[in-house]
């Protein structure tokens, strides 16, 4: 029964606070969720459950994080006088692990890099996860 009241809690946790730290709660609780009924199935279950918050780490790691908009130059436009605007010469943004993102005028950065990142940290934490618990299996079956 705990089992399920803290899938529960990550759930409404996660849903509750999903705009800021919420969405790896969330994600963690559905898979919690997903994974339940073959919790006692430990090569099955425990590789799945590892993945989610592998998948989160490398995702943060690579996201970018910080933006900043380089100087600008001017737009002198066909009126004289001072010039009021400027137009960005490049946003340049940065991730926790310091990878750069760099564009020119207004820059969006692309999540790919982050969501590919996250899914190869997910694969080989779950790939680990596995073959630790296989090994396990395999000790105490044969009596080691």
């Amino acid at each position: 029964m705990g089992y399920w009241i803290a899938a529960a809690l990550l759930v409404v946790f996660g849903f509750l606070t999903g705009f800021s730290i919420g969405a790896p709660f969330l994600l963690l609780g559905l898979v919690m969720i997903l994974v339940g009924p073959v919790r006692q199935r430990a090569r099955i279950f425990w590789p799945v459950i590892v993945a989610v918050p592998a998948f989160t780490l490398g995702y943060v790691l690579v996201a970018p994080l910080t933006c900043t908009v380089g100087g600008g130059v001017g737009d002198p436009g066909t009126t004289s006088g001072p010039v009021t605007t400027s137009i960005p010469s490049t946003t340049t943004c940065t991730s926790v692990l310091g990878g750069p993102y760099a564009g020119s005028g207004i820059y969006n950065p692309p999540l790919e890099p982050a969501l590919r990142i996250g899914l190869a940290a997910a694969g080989g934490a779950a790939t680990v996860t596995f073959v630790l618990v296989s090994l396990a299996r395999s000790r105490r079956a044969s009596g080691r």
